[in-house]
């Protein structure tokens, strides 16, 4: 029988395309194992957003290695972003069978081939511009579900390697889009999260992300719509407007900072100032009361002093983000930040970093508690750790009830309790949603 394991690192695009991965090898008659050993095949798709993302990879990639030197008939195999990034270096440098870059999944089957008949490694690394039309990728989860809508980045922050591994930007057709939703509509997917790495610049023919969002509101079966990641340049008043008007799009945005400082956000050519992302912020709660808000913040990013650091704290007490995803400037070969002085030491990037994250702390605390006594509409999404159901909020917010419920249902329920940082609800209600 022929065999596969797949391991995935990164971000939720990642997890996406490792559906699609797994696709191309069903239908090349692969099946999948849980266990690596089980495998004649072990592929990993992985990030290069931060060297620790890497390293992470590396680390596991050493033990494909080792069950490989055990049993020299496997093929082994790096995807992703760390491949288009390394290249051939993963294959002379760390043994690597396969390096194929996030445009050549589809080739993968016959690339595996070659490497059986020339023992010689395959690295495909082409940027074509792919978007992997017609492949559907399975649901992973029971009622959430992923539809990537575009690729690639035309941003070129400086301190980004994004655009150089996943290419320029290109848009699946409206078409393409609701072929996906649909589809999971019909395994029973209940909320989905359209995915981009700028996804509000979402542009096919005369179709923008309005219209897009207009289009993917009237699938029957889905209940809640929800996008990944949005860059603060694209978002405006027209998306905030229409998110406010359609009843399955959830208030909740992700929108990185990354500084409070106008100084290190000319410098990392993120392409606006403080001030006006405040307005965009405020603009945002202005159409969609009880926003969910999270964000993107680096600290120790060359040059960035006390007073760059002081601001960024600043906005983030001003704000009052749900949640922070936060870490230290991590140096991206071939990035333009590289060159940039006077860089920061690592001990002072991760003192500030500390300091971020027990404000960060402090604030989604105070959040979370302000959700006490109110009532929320949940839709169940799987079971707890331990006990009880876990279920989101329309503003992604994840809360526990102890309630007889299954996986899909949509009940009210009041916050009663915060356990750690989980708030704790009792159900009200099931509730009738709109088809």
């Amino acid at each position: 029988m022929k065999s596969f394991f797949l391991q995935v690192y990164g971000c939720q695009m990642n997890f996406y395309e490792a559906g699609v991965v797994r696709e191309i090898m069903k239908q090349a008659g692969y099946t999948e194992t849980r266990k690596e050993r089980d495998a004649e095949i072990l592929l990993m798709i992985t990030c290069a957003v931060r060297s620790h993302a890497e390293q992470r990879a590396l680390g596991r990639f050493g033990t494909f290695r080792g069950i490989k030197q055990a049993e020299p008939g496997r093929i082994i195999g790096v995807l992703g972003c760390m491949a288009q990034r390394l290249k051939k270096t993963l294959a002379t440098g760390y043994g690597a069978d396969l390096v194929i870059g996030p445009d050549q999944y589809r080739h993968l089957p016959q690339l595996i081939q070659a490497v059986r008949e020339t023992g010689k490694p395959q690295v495909a690394v082409e940027q074509t511009g792919e978007c992997y039309n017609e492949i559907f990728p399975e649901p992973h989860r029971p009622v959430c579900g992923f539809v990537t809508v575009m690729r690639g980045c035309n941003n070129f922050c400086s301190y980004c390697i994004v655009p150089y591994t996943r290419g320029r930007e290109r848009s699946k057709s409206p078409g393409q889009v609701l072929a996906e939703a649909e589809k999971l509509a019909t395994h029973g997917i209940k909320d989905i999260t359209l995915l981009g790495q700028n996804v509000m610049a979402y542009h096919y023919q005369d179709h923008d992300f309005v219209s897009l969002l207009r289009k993917v509101h009237r699938v029957p079966g889905i209940k809640r719509i929800r996008f990944l990641t949005s860059h603060p340049n694209s978002s405006n008043e027209q998306i905030f407007a229409a998110m406010a008007r359609m009843p399955k799009i959830c208030p909740f945005l992700h929108l990185p900072l990354q500084s409070g400082s106008n100084r290190i956000l000319k410098m990392m050519k993120r392409g606006y100032t403080r001030e006006e992302y405040l307005t965009k912020i405020a603009l945002a709660r202005k159409y969609l009361p009880g926003l969910g808000l999270t964000t993107d913040i680096m600290v120790g990013f060359p040059s960035e002093t006390e007073e760059d650091f002081q601001d960024t704290l600043e906005v983030i007490k001003t704000v009052r983000f749900d949640f922070a995803y936060m870490f230290r400037y991590s140096v991206r070969p071939g990035t333009a930040a590289v060159q940039f002085a006077p860089k920061v030491s690592e001990a002072e990037a991760g003192q500030r970093l500390t300091r971020l994250i027990d404000a960060q702390n402090r604030i989604t605390r105070e959040r979370t508690r302000e959700m006490l006594n109110r009532t929320f509409e949940l839709l169940i999404e799987s079971h707890a750790r331990g006990s009880g159901m876990l279920g989101r909020t329309r503003n992604n917010k994840a809360v526990i009830v102890h309630s007889p419920l299954s996986v899909g249902e949509t009940v009210t329920c009041q916050i009663t309790r915060i356990k750690g940082w989980t708030p704790v609800a009792e159900v009200q209600a099931a509730v009738a949603l709109f088809q």
